[in-house]
């Protein structure tokens, strides 16, 4: 027996893209079982895809084959330009892209004469991002235009203006977030500024809010070096060399010990080593004050002698500034912060530390700030109080500090628990050896 013909499907074309008619499901008993034979009661659906653009999905809203088919041509004729222009102007729907939107914003930020990196760090989150950052892993995160370009493929009412972002719309794409807690809290704040934003400037009539609290772990995943592995660090400078293919700058093993001093013993992040001057922030008393590049406050921090020593004669190389000794003034700040943290990590992989654990278990890979993370970690264990900490680092107050090591100050109160049950147990103990016999009276004698 020869099977029927499978149904052609109904689609209409232009230089502007295509259009296609089709029934997702038939229900109610429909004897049709192709998504492309549309000759019944079932809803029907469009497929839309607008040239250069990506695809979508939307309901027909109507069960008619007729209908279905006159929306499907009215929306084919909306992907040519003059005919979108003409229809948006005549009747403009309601509310502001959320592109549009985007753009308004950082022209705000930038009219605010902040640096090019904070806008663009404000504005990682929202706007659409190169394809290949998700496919190397350098993002865990999709940002909110990407998320929308993704599920608008399915949605039965594409989301692209402002007043149809609803808190259901940023609770599940939150939940495809994949960094820590750190980086998703700030990510929530960025967010948030942006819509409250929005509501400022009558984009928005009610602001939509993350209503799912954040996963949140123990442990603030916080990477630090142990005593050997700085020792170990010291000792592979003299021995370190780059590949034949590159010369060796001059001084190197001075200068990148140098950056391990800043580091270490400094508290220094990578851009604050970048522009430090041995003149203006090492003082007579051996005392390194700078004020930090990432939130402008001053930190100070006391250096052992034969390390201010060695900061204030760091070895100029090619191209250094002779007031900033670990900056390049031909390049870009943050090309020159690059250029440091590979050659740290180079010498890292040279002695074979490629990755180091945290107090949860969890391995990344060696980085400079842990460096930063070392000062910290040990100021607290051996019981530098939370205070002189907080102005070591340069945090603005002490909370910053305990949040950042959290893990660590809870183990400092432990041990110092441990020993004050310890010394109450002695105590106890000297009491009771202290204490005299009962006293017993003399027989009576007659």
């Amino acid at each position: 027996m020869q099977r029927p013909p499978r149904p052609q499907k109904t689609a209409f074309t232009s230089i502007f893209g295509s259009t296609i008619v089709y029934t997702p499901r038939h229900i109610n008993g429909c004897k049709l079982g192709d998504r492309n034979a549309n000759h019944c009661s079932c809803p029907k659906w469009i497929y839309l895809k607008p040239r250069g653009g990506k695809p979508m999905q939307k309901a027909a809203r109507t069960p008619s084959f007729t209908e279905a088919c006159a929306e499907a041509q009215r929306i084919l004729r909306s992907f040519d330009p003059e005919i979108a222009a003409a229809r948006e102007k005549n009747d403009p729907r309601p509310g502001i892209a959320i592109e549009a939107a985007l753009s308004l914003y950082e022209a705000s930020l930038k009219r605010r004469s902040l640096s090019a990196k904070y806008v663009q760090n404000c504005l990682q989150p929202l706007k659409r991002r190169n394809p290949n950052e998700y496919k190397n892993g350098r993002s865990l995160n999709v940002s909110l235009l990407d998320y929308l370009d993704r599920a608008n493929v399915t949605a039965r009412e594409p989301v692209a203006r402002m007043e149809q972002l609803t808190s259901d719309h940023l609770d599940a794409w939150s939940v495809t977030w994949g960094t820590n807690d750190a980086s998703t809290h700030l990510w929530r704040g960025m967010v948030t500024t942006f819509l409250k934003w929005c509501r400022l400037h009558d984009h928005l009539d009610r602001v939509p809010e993350f209503r799912e609290p954040h996963r949140v772990k123990a442990g603030n995943r916080c990477g630090h070096f142990s005593d050997g592995q700085i020792e170990r660090l010291y000792r592979a400078l003299p021995f370190y060399r780059m590949d034949k293919s590159h010369p060796m700058p001059e001084n190197y093993s001075a200068r990148l010990g140098a950056f391990l001093d800043c580091g270490r013993f400094g508290g220094m992040a990578v851009m604050d080593i970048v522009f430090f001057s041995p003149r203006v922030n090492l003082g007579k008393n051996n005392v390194l004050t700078y004020r930090r590049r990432k939130n402008g406050q001053i930190a100070s921090v006391l250096l052992p002698a034969e390390v201010a020593a060695r900061l204030r004669a760091v070895p100029p190389e090619l191209g250094s500034d002779p007031e900033l000794p670990f900056r390049f003034p031909d390049t870009a700040k943050e090309t020159n912060a690059q250029v440091w943290r590979a050659r740290f990590q180079n010498l890292c992989r040279f002695i074979g530390i490629n990755e180091v654990e945290t107090e949860m278990g969890v391995k990344r890979p060696a980085h400079p700030h842990m460096l930063r993370d070392t000062l910290a970690i040990n100021a607290i264990v051996n019981g530098v109080g939370l205070e002189n900490v907080a102005r070591m680092l340069g945090h603005a107050s002490t909370a910053m500090t305990e949040r950042s090591y959290l893990f660590w100050v809870r183990q400092r109160e432990d041990h110092s628990i441990a020993e004050q049950r310890m010394a109450l147990e002695r105590q106890a103990a000297a009491a009771t050896e202290a204490e005299p016999e009962p006293y017993t009276p003399p027989p009576l004698v007659n």
